[in-house]
């Protein structure tokens, strides 16, 4: 059964354990891993298997990937703050960079390992992953009601930089941000990109969305590299203890509410399964994690206003990226919660979320709603994990929300 427990970043776990709160400001490394592969993986499965069986199937696949790759992050001592749909934003507090792209390079080796899947009917998907590195300071935040769900960001101008280097990565490799490739200096060999070249532009999902000339400040054109290699040694695994348990009060804020109920009450593999949603994104600027004293209470504002009026509607909101593809909320409707019009439920709350743009700080809203069969479950690793549906459908809702005007 999974364990709620598992919800909550682990360095998030230890603090509230602790009794003490994380800084909002902090040093080190960011690290950036996007999967492809599991939209045509989930497709291929429903097609031979069927909703349910393909849904079961699916999930064990996520489970064995994500358990690879953050066996990895544990041991180069990182933590998952955040996923974005198949990507995961991890943080190396106190990293120079070194342990980051070892990660990078791990992570990449352990691809190559659990990423060709055998279908139970013989067919072969590729999964395939790139990393991005960027070295520095960045705000550490919590956010969002807790009667409906807590969340966890890393915010500010290290994550624009770092999704600018993502943007330019292409699958297989570790791409570093002009930060990193300063911390690192000569303990890598780094092939250096020039400005004007294209990364990955024709992966599924990332040709139509927000590029560039989205990223604020000075992330757009900075310079990057491809890391080839280490010239030091890799650092040493580092030992890695599991965060102690939380009371089930403090938990449950952070999960969905309908989530957290079926888990308790036995019923968490029945949030797996392929079915008809309706996912919504809704993409926003106007707040200066860095520089602006208020940008944490003003992003506070913002993604509860969000989460009550998806919650009024039946919606659940899902996760909250700032950086990936610019800023953005993505909610559905119709999972794990669904209703006959559910379409009609999400337009009327799209309408009600543009008044947002006026009642508090966030800026150019733009929303994208689709309409298909999604993955709806929990994945990740055993001791960090989230509820998602995934599919082709939140990819054309995010290409809706890049167009919108």
């Amino acid at each position: 059964m999974d364990d709620p427990q598992a919800y909550i970043a682990a360095d998030r776990r230890r603090a509230i354990a602790a009794g003490v709160d994380l800084p909002t400001r902090v040093r080190g490394a960011a690290l950036f891993a996007d999967i492809s592969g599991f939209t045509p993986l989930t497709e291929t499965l429903a097609r031979e298997l069927g909703p349910r069986r393909g849904a079961d199937e699916l999930s064990t696949v996520l489970g064995v990937v994500f358990e690879a790759l953050l066996s990895r992050l544990h041991a180069h001592g990182g933590d998952v703050i955040s996923f974005s749909g198949d990507a995961v934003t991890c943080w190396l507090d106190g990293d120079d960079g070194l342990r980051a792209v070892a990660c990078g390079l791990a992570m990449q080796e352990a691809m190559a390992d659990v990423g060709r899947v055998v279908t139970p009917s013989g067919t072969a998907v590729a999964l395939a992953m790139k990393v991005a590195v960027a070295v520095g300071e960045a705000r550490r935040l919590v956010v969002g009601d807790h009667r409906v769900q807590l969340v966890d960001v890393l915010a500010g101008r290290l994550v624009d930089h770092l999704a600018a280097a993502e943007r330019r990565a292409t699958t297989g490799t570790v791409t570093l941000d002009a930060s990193a490739l300063d911390a690192l200096g000569d303990r890598a060999d780094v092939d250096v990109l020039p400005a004007d070249l294209p990364g990955d532009a024709d992966l599924p999902g990332d040709a139509d969305l927000p590029g560039d000339a989205d990223l604020p400040g000075d992330a757009a054109g900075r310079r990057v590299g491809v890391l080839r290699g280490l010239r030091v040694p890799r650092p040493a695994p580092m030992p890695w203890e599991p965060p102690p348990d939380l009371p089930e009060q403090v938990v449950r804020q952070w999960l969905l509410p309908q989530v957290y109920e079926r888990m308790r009450s036995g019923r968490g593999e029945f949030l797996a399964e392929l079915r008809p949603a309706v996912p919504l994104f809704v993409s926003f600027g106007g707040i200066d994690y860095d520089t602006d004293p208020s940008a944490h209470a003003k992003l506070d504002e913002f993604v509860m206003e969000a989460q009550r009026v998806v919650d009024a509607y039946g919606g659940s909101t899902l996760q909250l990226t700032l950086g990936d593809k610019g800023a953005y909320l993505y909610a559905v409707f119709g999972s794990p919660l669904a209703h006959e019009d559910d379409a009609a439920r999400a337009c009327a709350a799209a309408l009600e979320l543009r008044a947002l743009e006026g009642r508090t700080s966030a800026t150019d809203l733009r929303i994208g709603i689709a309409t298909g069969r999604l993955r709806s479950g929990t994945y990740g690793h055993p001791t960090r994990r989230t509820f998602c549906c995934l599919g082709d459908a939140v990819n054309v809702a995010a290409r809706l929300m890049s167009a919108a005007a």
